[in-house]
């Protein structure tokens, strides 16, 4: 049986362990010789449209794709994140996924299901997004959410005037986060308060005014729960700073693309062409186009931020978890499975898969 030794690292603190594992955790002991590694949870990522040239838009070979691409980055869970698309486009994700959560391989991270990012967004906040944002159809919206594999929505309620989704979503246990919206303070601020998340905060949202709040001052003042991208290009480090003391439950996502562990290039999102270059993937009147982030790079601009390592577990597991009410279903913990990574001097060292050595920077 596999045995590690070094410093666990949770959201709690610190502490020096020996971990015996096979597919699960079977054993968590004390061992005050263990060395300086660190033992943390992999990422968990709720907000992820692809990687290693794979796009979710493109069904299971993109899904694969990101969940082979990023694990190796130390990423064990996401959700796949769709874009603004045709009702028969985001089906064919839906259909995807579930085949995908159906038949899980070895060297892929677990997906936990489907992030609906859209179809019913502001068209005056799109960022990136394909033009084919529309209002919300409640027929529509109850099959997606009977598939059972949706997990998380983003929406702009000027696109749901009838306020449904609230009640389809609760019905289904689905979260909704705010975003890509225009939305005014006070409707942002009473639908945050009834225990809405925010998408990407800061980013394609009213930005905090003094005289014409939107959502980002919302997300300040009445968030629990809101995703952040830590790639230190969407979100530089004050601001950064700003939401992380304001928002409690503030949590990590890269918002990838097929871009991530790529050279520059161009690549798909959607529909739409993006293109990589300088750490950054844009659209080509300059916008940017979600990112080329990695686990590795959240956790290495989290720390250039100055969190410490349990801040970091807050952010890229603990909070997550917490998000998607998964309990203890993930962590590392004796019986869960066996999914961590190692850093070794600030640098991802290893990643670990239901006890399988998947990365090894050795």
């Amino acid at each position: 049986m596999p045995k590690i030794s070094g410093q666990l690292v949770k959201a709690d603190g610190i502490r020096p362990v020996a971990i015996a594992f096979d597919d699960s955790f079977q054993e968590i002991q004390e061992d005050p010789s263990a060395g300086p590694d660190l033992i943390l949870p992999g990422t968990l990522d709720w907000h992820n449209h692809g990687g290693g040239g794979g796009d979710v838009m493109d069904g299971e070979p993109g899904i694969r794709s990101l969940a082979r691409t990023h694990l190796r980055f130390g990423m064990t869970g996401f959700l796949a994140t769709t874009v603004t698309a045709s009702d028969d486009a985001i089906e064919n994700v839906i259909e995807a996924v579930q085949r995908v959560m159906s038949n899980p391989r070895a060297d892929e991270a677990r997906c936990f299901g489907v992030h609906l990012e859209g179809p019913f967004l502001s068209e005056g906040r799109l960022g990136a997004q394909p033009p084919m944002t529309r209002p919300v159809d409640p027929e529509r919206v109850r099959r997606w959410f009977d598939s059972g594999v949706v997990r998380v929505m983003t929406y702009a309620p000027e696109q749901d005037p009838a306020g449904c989704l609230p009640t389809l979503a609760s019905d289904a246990g689905v979260r909704l986060q705010l975003g890509h919206t225009g939305c005014v303070h006070a409707q942002a601020a009473a639908l945050l308060q009834a225990g809405h998340g925010v998408t990407h905060v800061f980013n394609a949202m009213r930005g905090v005014h003094h005289r014409e709040p939107g959502l980002a001052l919302a997300s300040l003042l009445s968030a629990e729960y809101a995703e952040i991208i830590c790639d230190g290009v969407h979100v530089v480090e004050p601001a950064f700073h700003l939401a992380h003391q304001s928002i409690p439950s503030l949590y990590a996502v890269t918002d990838a693309t097929a871009a991530a562990g790529m050279p520059d290039g161009a690549f798909r999102l959607g529909s739409q062409t993006v293109e990589k270059r300088d750490g950054a993937v844009r659209l080509a009147d300059g916008t940017l186009a979600g990112s080329a982030a990695t686990a590795e790079m959240t956790v290495s601009t989290l720390r250039q931020f100055g969190l410490s390592w349990p801040q970091v577990v807050q952010m890229t597991s603990e909070r997550p978890s917490q998000w998607l009410g998964l309990g203890d279903a993930v962590g590392i913990r004796e019986g869960l499975a066996a999914n961590f990574v190692v850093y070794r001097s600030d640098r991802l060292s290893e990643v670990w898969m239901a006890g399988q050595r998947i990365y090894s920077a050795t």
